[in-house]
């Protein structure tokens, strides 16, 4: 059984009040489950600046610098993220994580493939963030200018400590749920109805057989219970003469 787009739009319809409970209920589990079952995290940011121009006397910055720059960053954050590199920064920090604990917390990537490249670090404590974050301003570059003895390293932008978490995003979460659960709804009315081969009235059955309709049978309980209730005479209530 197929449903054409006007059948599709009528078993839809009836059911909309279906939809638009489950909807509801949908987004209010969603909102209730971001609001006190999910931890909040917080992230704090840095960023940095590449440049090809620590052995050069010259101030003018050509076309070439710029791409090598760029280059350079994709090698920056792969020292960034090195063990040697994260076990400084767990050991400087002061905070009780391991280098393994601490390269989940952070992430490091080039703002829009310019020199600049942006690190970080998210936490449930906005604290501990900013301090993994500054902790890593301190240690990078020199590590970078050891392992590598071309470019260096700038600070833009210092750690700052975040004053709202940026997961979870609980209003697109609630309307993500709230659509899911809409979508699903929708999905469940449309498997049920195509699998559904019952013959409802005489319509369904010139649709799906293609075969004239000689005669029907009337429902002899319904026209008894019509007749019964037509010819039902008052109840009298005797009183006993004395």
């Amino acid at each position: 059984m197929e449903l054409d787009l006007k059948k599709t739009i009528s078993v839809l319809f009836a059911k909309i009040w279906l939809i638009v409970a489950v909807t509801a209920v949908s987004g209010v589990l969603f909102l209730i489950t971001n609001l006190f079952f999910v931890t909040p995290m917080y992230t704090s940011q840095a960023l940095l600046y590449v440049s090809n121009m620590s052995e050069r006397k010259s101030s003018i910055v050509t076309t070439s610098d710029v791409t090598v720059s760029r280059e350079l960053v994709d090698t920056f954050v792969v020292i960034l993220n090195s063990r040697t590199v994260l076990d400084k920064v767990a050991e400087q920090s002061g905070l009780d994580y391991s280098s393994t604990q601490i390269k989940n917390m952070i992430s490091a990537q080039s703002v829009s493939s310019t020199e600049v490249f942006k690190i970080s670090v998210t936490h449930s404590n906005p604290v501990e963030a900013q301090i993994i974050a500054d902790t890593i301003l301190k240690v990078a570059p020199g590590e970078i200018k050891r392992v590598m003895n071309a470019g260096a390293v700038s600070i833009i932008d210092y750690a700052t400590l975040p004053l709202s978490p940026s997961s979870p995003n609980i209003p697109k979460n609630t309307i993500l749920g709230a659509l899911l659960g809409a979508m699903l709804t929708v999905f469940v009315i449309l498997l049920t109805q195509v699998f559904d081969t019952r013959i409802k009235d005489e319509f369904t059955l010139v649709e799906n057989f293609d075969l004239p309709i000689i005669g029907m049978i009337p429902s002899f309980k319904l026209a008894e219970k019509t007749v019964t209730g037509s010819k039902r005479k008052p109840h009298l209530r005797k009183r006993r003469v004395r």
